[in-house]
């Protein structure tokens, strides 16, 4: 795709089809995709933002047991437009996203579940959300800032990222920095889960993308990598080696990535999501507060019981 080009980028995959392993017991029969963050299941934030950028045609890839998320994202059902969305959505006609479904079965890593949407996707550029992974922005939505620095360059790949601690570069995939300008960083390499004194910069890749078709080539080259799964941190780092553009855009300082991926930080996800929506974020706060006061000093009252009269 050209610099410039007028021709929008309309289509979306989302890998849903891992098994949620770290999150047992609460995964085992309902998928992490479906887990609540605040008021909303996770990949209720990723259609959303998908939605307020513009794209109309969405590929979400499941598999075994993940029957729930097709019910749940059934068109006929209306449940994607809502009233009450959280304040920082762009609001948008429902009507005019299509959601198409296929299986990963049994699933082989994220670089095969990409590897699916081959015919979905054709010859265009193309976005990738990973349905369980919610960025919250009080700007516009990060995917839409990432279509419009993928549009405006020749890049081949355009990667969002996240300053990570140094001790979490195990658990992402961590990109190497050749340069930076305007606000972009040029990726040299892409390194999967790298051990911490390995880890080739403090920047971590935090589940969105967009790609040209030309991923597809490198994906069909791969062997099995890490985990005996097809990496697509892999492929990434074949067209960055490959003098191809492949660049990063970093999330802005007020954007916040929620992880459903373990347990401690579902946890999390969970709480940032309910202080983000607007009607249920003050009385949230505020039982937050009254129940840290408690824990600090057993003596003040627990939110979580009542006292009564005995008389």
């Amino acid at each position: 795709m050209s610099i410039g080009t007028a021709n929008r980028i309309r289509k979306a995959v989302v890998p849903a089809a891992g098994q949620g392993t770290r999150l047992y017991p609460l995964t085992k029969v309902q998928p992490k995709e479906m887990m609540p963050v605040g008021p909303y299941p996770a990949i209720d934030w990723v259609i959303q933002e998908l939605a307020a950028a513009e794209i109309t045609e969405i590929l979400v890839i499941t598999g075994p047991g993940k029957s729930a998320i097709e019910a749940h994202l059934d068109p006929q059902e209306g449940r994607l437009a809502r009233a009450d969305l959280p304040l920082w959505l762009t609001e948008f006609d429902s009507s005019r996203i299509t959601i198409y479904f296929t299986r990963q079965n049994p699933p082989g890593g994220l670089g095969e579940a990409v590897a699916c949407a081959r015919q979905f996707v054709g010859d265009e550029d193309f976005v990738v959300a990973l349905g369980d992974s919610v960025i919250i922005s009080e700007q516009a939505a990060f995917t839409r800032r990432l279509l419009d620095a993928h549009q405006t360059s020749p890049a081949v790949a355009t990667l969002g990222v996240q300053p990570i601690p140094p001790e979490k570069a195990s658990s992402y995939g961590v990109i190497e920095v050749a340069e930076e300008a305007e606000g972009r960083l040029v990726i040299s390499n892409v390194v999967e889960k790298p051990e911490p004194d390995q880890a080739p910069s403090k920047l971590a890749i935090c589940g969105r993308y967009v790609f040209s078709p030309e991923i597809f080539a490198k994906l069909n080259d791969l062997q099995a990598g890490r985990g005996r799964e097809l990496q697509l941190t892999d492929a990434i780092a074949a067209l960055a080696t490959s003098d191809r553009l492949v660049q990063a855009i970093p999330l802005a300082p007020e954007e916040l990535r929620l992880d459903v991926g373990n347990l401690v930080s579902y946890s999390q996800a969970f709480v940032r999501g309910m202080l983000s929506h607007p009607a249920i974020a003050p009385s949230f706060r505020e039982y937050l507060l009254r129940l840290a006061v408690h824990l600090q000093d057993s003596s003040q009252p627990d939110p979580d019981r009542t006292t009564t009269d005995p008389a």
